[in-house]
């Protein structure tokens, strides 16, 4: 027994250190990762919210802060007045009741085959003082139990600043891009499900009281979806306990969180992801999984900003995993697992 525990924790400990070495590689070589290779991932890739994905992903506008966009106080230099280079990597981390070395997904399930990194990677070339050519590249490395990398994508459009208001009493900042994916560039899931297009939008919104520590920043993505086979999934979904047509036709995704600065660089966060959505085989709109999130954000520099979180889908969902494939006796904390997101401006 004591033999079976010490292995068991050296194998827990090596996927640590495997977090680490890869949030170290995601976060200071992306550039030259990303070039080598829902939505976004969360409610466009995933048939339920994966642990510690928002509802959306980048767009290629610039973020400093995983708690919110701020803009930067210096006009830019150089190359970086043409080109941008900025990413978001969403890390799902161990589960907190079940198997250490898998992350839960809301139906009771391991939501991959071990700890994943996703990253997305857009370059930017800018066309006028606003608007930007945009290519976002969509990479997955999973950590444990069987490492594997998988290209997810890449999709191209059109991204800058949509709105932006200052005055005596708020500041509101809001930027994104509209953009599709290139099913011609693969993409395992986008093979895995015959996409065709899926024109959307992937923005960010910042709203904050002048003097305020408190402020309010959301994710924004509406998407809809074409298939070839309205049918095909993609094999980690079904693993998870998606059924066939189980992917969306039209998602609506928004991940309000509230916001409490500690000092300029920290803050404490609190958020949910709101999903909207369509289904290929549902007859209507409907609410899905509806995940809770509450953590620290840090800001070090525009190179790397954190924001560790627990994560999970509360008993609000229950009635939802009654009605899809979850595991018998599924509870909502059986849902929760670790998780981070890291973004920054690489130029």
């Amino acid at each position: 027994m004591t033999t079976l525990t010490t292995l068991n924790t050296k194998k827990a400990w090596r996927s640590v250190q495997a977090v680490i070495a890869g949030a170290t590689l995601v976060g200071l070589n992306t550039a030259s990762t990303a070039f080598g290779a829902t939505q976004s991932k969360a409610s466009n890739n995933s048939p339920q919210p994966a642990s510690t994905s928002p509802a959306a992903t980048s767009s290629g506008s610039s973020t400093t802060s995983a708690s919110e966009v701020k803009a930067t106080s210096t006009e830019p230099q150089g190359l970086s007045k043409y080109l941008g280079l900025n990413y978001y990597t969403f890390f799902d981390g161990p589960g907190l009741s079940g198997d250490f070395l898998t992350t839960p997904g809301s139906l009771g399930r391991p939501a991959d085959k071990g700890w994943s990194l996703w990253t997305n990677l857009s370059a930017r070339g800018k066309f006028s003082s606003n608007l930007a050519f945009d290519v976002q590249f969509r990479l997955q490395q999973i950590i444990t139990n069987e490492f594997q990398f998988r290209f997810q994508g890449a999709r191209f459009g059109v991204s800058g600043t949509l709105l932006k208001i200052n005055n005596d009493l708020f500041d509101l900042a809001w930027s994104g891009a509209v953009n599709t994916d290139l099913p011609m560039l693969g993409g395992q899931i986008v093979s895995e499900r015959t996409l065709i297009a899926n024109p959307g939008m992937f923005s960010n919104l910042t709203f904050r009281p002048k003097g305020s520590k408190f402020s309010i920043y959301s994710l924004i993505g509406p998407r809809f979806f074409i298939y070839s086979d309205p049918d095909a999934m993609d094999g980690q979904s079904l693993r998870a306990g998606a059924a066939p047509g189980q992917k969306p036709q039209l998602a609506i995704s928004l991940s309000p969180s509230l916001n409490y600065d500690i000092n300029e660089k920290t803050a404490l966060r609190a958020g949910v992801g709101i999903d909207l959505r369509r289904n290929m085989n549902d007859a209507e709109i409907r609410r899905w999984f509806m995940p809770v999130d509450f953590g620290v954000s840090h800001t070090f520099n525009k190179y790397i900003s954190i924001y560790p979180h627990v994560r999970f889908s509360g008993p609000w969902d229950d009635g939802l995993r009654q009605q899809l494939n979850a595991v018998p006796g599924t509870d909502w904390y059986d849902t929760a697992s670790i998780g981070m997101w890291l973004n920054g401006t690489l130029f």
